[in-house]
């Protein structure tokens, strides 16, 4: 399930549901966990804005270029 729609203010919005997981990777802790999801044709929200990624955030990554 993909949902997607502009709004006139220029925000995104969209939903959807990977049931195997991004990677795929059978081994991963997340392999499984958006299946019921998928099965009651349900989704998870998109986040686009940095407001709705820093409200669904469970963790942060920094890189920085090698020297």
């Amino acid at each position: 399930r993909d949902d997607h729609a502009l709004h006139p203010d220029g925000r995104v919005e969209g939903q959807n549901v990977i049931p195997g997981g991004q990677s795929g990777l059978t081994d991963s802790p997340h392999f499984a966990d958006q299946a019921a999801l998928w099965l009651a044709n349900e989704a998870l929200p998109i986040r686009f804005h940095v407001d709705e990624v820093v409200e669904g955030a469970v963790g942060r990554e920094v890189y920085t270029p090698a020297e």
